[in-house]
């Protein structure tokens, strides 16, 4: 072998080296960081009234009505009495279904900050192939504040005041929960209510997964009083569990009708002291702004009047539900208009209302392109990126066949075939480019002993024999590069969607957002899993190379070699989803490829430029024209060289 080829192998095999030493890395770092969980308690509990209501911290309003003049804007400072600590508590829960009338999500409310604790997917595992993560997925079940917790005194200087007031239920029915607490001077009612899904005519799925909430904050004082710099806590960025990936984690927003997204990374700094908070308020017609995590998002959706331009992002430490592991989060909150509330005559108590909508639930794309009427480009937050006029399209034919098969593995095969088909004429055409380019290799050889010395000479006279008989040397790749693309962007569409999560194809898959794992070989250092769609997915590769005819030059050909053992090691720990694609992309060319053999093979032909159709060059013609014509320059600046060196 040659030095090029000794270098491929290398490389891979430093490859398999690497991935089993962070995958066995990752392992152990799980098992270390697993402990008992215990929930930190939280923030004391506010002073107690006469009438058992919580007197939420009101230093800024009791001077106000002390002076008789209205309060700057701001916030009742926090004076928690410190004896008094007391944990959250689940005080109701609002149970969603969708139009089949099958349970879909559980919102759970706290009674400290009268907020949305965590959403329960009912029936979605944290992770289905283990029986320790089975458990139902919570949405922002690792905050220590719910989603709705009131965020007051917002800056770039400190840390916000939290609503830490103890509400109590007022009302619930099965589909309103109204919970009440008093902050000094002032009265804040919450009211949570579901969203129908069946609205006459029109079914939305995606209203099971929202909430509508109204915030209405009374003035019972005898003094007018002014807020500002007020926050809504929209959530924590955090993982489901540890086997997804860290880097889909993101604060997200839509501004000026634009989709953005930053990650943890924005606040560390390499040169500079890392950001502690940030607390901007140039966010320019800001629509709506939450977190998600790779499969699952939480995002609050302000009314018109409600919105502001002004966003608080801090990073935090999160725990992980089940595991108990501790890793890097972002909270997020949004900010919310400045208001003045009159005083009070004794009788009439004035309010100031809010009126938000909350999503907690699984980023689905053609859910949420359905959803667009209630929260404007929610379906943005599936985030395909470029890859975006692809992995639409995909996403919706894997739906599609779905709807009919009832299976998604079946539909991901049915998907494959269709992509298949449709790249069926390039995929003809470009075998029997590279057949004909195999029957140049006689030819080649001869140039090659022809001019054993000098290979520019050698390159120069291959692509004249090219242009002779009308060959494109790119024409078998042109597949292979027609496909890079559509295989990045399923990979998109596998990355981004719940719906793979926890779904089962045959026997042993039996979640294809997880590895196929079938058992364990122990190392001694490491226990090796054994993973089947992939190696079926190498040796179908392996396959379909030795039914094409060979192509190019012999190195170029022993690399080729290796591609199969490339992307079994880049596919290895990938989702099943991602393996069965390509497995099945390969059992179908195969079959292509002997449907292709038996069909008359071309004949080795040279080309008549008269006779060309409409006498035009192809991009390939004019490019290895260039390519000859730089060769023979570059040739005859040597020449000239040596006899300039000969004088």
């Amino acid at each position: 072998m040659d030095k090029k080829a000794w270098i491929v192998i290398t490389a891979c095999i430093l490859g398999l080296v690497a991935n089993w030493w962070y995958t066995a890395s990752r392992e152990q770092e799980r098992k270390a960081a697993a402990a008992p969980v215990t929930q930190a308690p939280a923030q004391a509990a506010p002073q107690q009234t006469a009438s058992g209501d919580a007197a939420a911290p009101a230093a800024s309003a009791a001077s106000a009505a002390s002076s008789g003049a209205a309060p700057a804007a701001g916030t009742p400072q926090s004076t928690p009495a410190p004896a008094a600590v007391s944990l959250p508590k689940v005080i109701a829960e609002l149970v969603s279904h969708d139009s089949k009338g099958q349970e879909v999500a559980r919102f759970r409310f706290r009674d400290i900050g009268g907020s949305l604790e965590s959403t329960q997917m009912v029936g979605k595992a944290v992770n289905s192939t283990k029986e320790e993560l089975r458990e139902d997925v919570l949405i922002n079940g690792s905050s220590k504040y719910g989603v709705g917790t009131l965020m007051f005194n917002l800056s770039n200087n400190r840390e916000p005041v939290w609503d830490n007031a103890v509400y109590s239920l007022k009302e619930q029915t099965d589909k309103k929960v109204v919970l009440e607490a008093r902050l000094g001077a002032l009265i804040v009612t919450k009211t949570y209510s579901l969203i129908p899904v069946d609205e006459g005519d029109e079914i939305v799925e995606g209203c099971a997964y929202m909430l509508h909430l109204d915030i209405t904050v009374q003035n019972t004082g005898r003094e007018n009083l002014a807020y500002g710099n007020w926050g809504i806590f929209a959530g924590t960025t955090n993982r489901i569990s540890t086997s997804e990936m860290r880097n889909y984690t993101y604060f997200i927003y839509l501004a000026d009708d634009d989709f953005e997204k930053e990650g943890g990374g924005t606040f560390s700094h390499w040169f500079s002291k890392d950001e502690l908070r940030r607390y901007k308020t140039d966010y320019n017609k800001l629509e709506w702004a939450g977190v998600m995590s790779q499969y699952y998002a939480s995002i609050i959706c302000p009314s018109t009047q409600d919105r502001t331009d002004a966003l608080y992002i801090a990073p935090t430490k999160v725990r992980l539900p089940i595991t108990g592991e501790t890793e890097e989060g972002l909270m997020l909150g949004l900010g919310m208009p400045e208001f003045s509330l009159p005083a009070s005559d004794g009788q009439v108590y004035h309010a100031f209302r809010f009126n938000y909508d909350i999503f907690t639930g699984p980023r689905l794309n053609s859910m949420l392109k359905d959803m667009t009427g209630y929260v404007h480009k929610i379906d943005y937050i599936m985030d395909y990126g470029i890859f975006y006029i692809i992995s639409n399209p995909m996403s919706w034919l894997i739906n599609t066949f779905h709807g009919w098969f009832g299976n998604w593995g079946w539909a991901i095969v049915a998907m494959t075939f269709v992509v298949r088909l449709l790249i069926w004429p390039l995929y003809r055409k470009s075998y029997m480019s590279m057949k004909r380019m195999s029957l140049l290799q006689p030819k080649m050889k001869e140039l090659k002993e022809m001019y054993p010395n000098d290979q520019q000479r050698v390159s120069m006279e291959m692509m004249k024999l090219y242009r002779e008989y009308g060959i494109s040397p790119f024409g078998g790749c042109l597949p292979m590069l027609l496909q890079l693309p559509i295989f990045l962007s399923f990979y998109y569409v596998l990355q981004t969607a719940a719906e793979f999560r926890g779904a089962p194809f045959l026997g042993w898959v039996t979640d294809l957002s997880q590895m196929d794992t079938v058992c364990y070989l122990p190392l001694g250092f490491y226990d090796l899993p054994i993973n089947v769609l992939p190696i079926i997915m190498a040796l179908t590769m392996i396959l379909q190379m030795h039914m094409s005819p060979a192509a190019g030059d012999p190195t170029q050909q022993k690399i080729m070699k290796f591609m199969p053992l490339v992307f079994f090691l880049f596919c290895y720990t990938f989702p099943s989803a991602l393996a069965l694609y390509w497995t099945t992309q390969n059992i179908i060319s195969i079959g292509q490829t002997w449907y292709i053999r038996r069909l008359p093979m071309p004949e080795l032909t040279k080309v008549d430029p008269k006779k060309k159709k409409g006498g035009k060059k192809s991009f390939f013609e004019r490019m290895m024209e260039a390519q000859q014509q730089a060769l023979a320059e570059q040739q005859q600046r040597e020449k000239n060289m040596r006899n300039v060196t000969r004088k």
